[in-house]
């Protein structure tokens, strides 16, 4: 294995951090800033919907810019921000240092797994691509505890202190031990309407906004399911839960990208959300047997991390030259599917009850299915027309 793919993956590792750190402080956080828990949950949503804006945007502003040097500018940007963040004396001030941090990680998990590809031997790229979302879900199963302590200790503040303090080494190391390297990048937006106006790549973006809207419909409410649902009231069972179930995600990202690799990047496309589907299924039907639910849990959280190289692997298969553009948006529409999920969630929550959530989740998951199905459909038949008609 290249070791340079591993450092892109301490780069999304970062990425993944900012952004879910605060799952675990919301409490403490929130009455140190004297606000509201879910106001102080919008620092999160917000994230999400600024990461989904940016991370299109900058990678059209940044094209034709030498990957080294915009990684290593972007890590020091981040950690200026993560810096600022520890130091907020207020809401708002945090709020814009999220709005901040979340624009240079749209930056980076976009620009990470472009190179990621660049460096992989073609047979490889799909796990290329699935070992830098190992470094996102790295950060859940790994960042999130410590997190936590980290809180408890010392307090929220130096959490952001230590992202910063991390990132500053990593920008150096990415400066000496890339290559030169520029990625070729959508020229004055033309490989973005391209995107934009296959019908076929649209639908495989709309499988991860919905693929994602519905596990986070669940995942979003995840502890108070457990404890109202599923009967796991005692906060140790719910933690070592939790933890079985983001240490089995870890693996998710390289074996979506093992999977494209080994059969194809259009079967994968379909074969990941009907896996999925099914290990979302189990959820509330295993209620009752505590050993099948603990499976169905592990299985679902280790599906949910292969949808992204699997959707990215499609849309640079299926489009080489707008590969770019389509990885940016890509990012984007994972993190509109969490923003759909924890709203959907919330909804039905407020008007059925919790116990919905699953039910609701694999409605949006049967809907990905049938997107990736017809995706398919519409690149093979495209790519069966006359061959005076365009294939993209």
């Amino acid at each position: 294995m290249d070791l340079r793919l591993l450092l892109l993956a301490l780069c999304t590792f970062a990425a993944g951090l900012a952004e879910s750190i605060l799952t675990g402080i919301l409490p403490s956080l929130a009455s140190d800033l004297d606000v509201s828990l879910s106001l102080a949950g919008q620092l999160t949503s917000l994230f999400s919907l600024s990461f989904a804006v940016a991370a299109p945007l900058l990678g059209r502003l940044t094209r034709g810019t030498e990957c080294r040097r915009l990684l290593a500018v972007t890590l020091l940007v981040f950690a200026a921000f993560n810096a600022g963040a520890a130091l907020s004396p207020d809401y708002v001030s945090l709020l814009l240092m999220r709005i901040g941090m979340a624009a240079c990680c749209g930056l980076l998990v976009t620009q990470a797994a472009l190179l990621a590809v660049e460096l992989a031997p073609s047979a490889q790229r799909g796990r290329a691509i699935g070992l830098i979302f190992m470094g996102i879900s790295g950060a859940l199963v790994f960042g999130v505890p410590a997190g936590v302590l980290v809180n408890e200790w010392l307090g929220w503040r130096w959490i952001f202190a230590a992202i910063a303090l991390y990132s500053l080494p990593l920008a150096a190391l990415v400066h000496l031990s890339l290559p030169h390297r520029t990625l070729a990048g959508p020229v004055d937006g033309a490989a973005y309407r391209r995107q934009l106006r296959n019908p076929a790549l649209n639908l495989a973006q709309l499988v991860s906004v919905l693929l994602l809207g519905g596990h986070f419909t669940l995942f979003a409410y995840i502890t108070p399911w457990f404890r109202q649902v599923a009967g796991i009231t005692d906060s140790g069972r719910i933690a070592l839960t939790l933890l079985l179930t983001g240490t089995a995600a870890i693996g998710g990202g390289y074996l979506g990208g093992w999977l494209s690799d080994r059969i194809g990047h259009r079967r994968t496309l379909v074969v990941v959300p009907l896996l999925f589907a099914v290990a979302m299924l189990a959820i509330p039907l295993s209620l009752g047997h505590p050993w099948l639910l603990l499976a169905s849990l592990m299985a679902w959280s280790t599906i949910s991390w292969m949808i992204s190289p699997a959707v990215q692997s499609y849309l640079l298969g299926s489009d080489p030259a707008g590969g770019s553009a389509g990885v940016a948006l890509n990012t984007s529409a994972m993190h509109l599917g969490v923003v759909l999920g924890a709203v959907l969630g919330g909804a039905v929550i407020a008007r059925a009850g919790i116990a919905w959530t699953p039910w609701v989740g694999i409605t949006l998951v049967a809907l990905s299915v049938l997107c990736a199905a017809l995706s398919c459909r519409l690149h093979r038949e495209r790519n069966d027309a006359p061959h005076g008609a365009p294939s993209h």
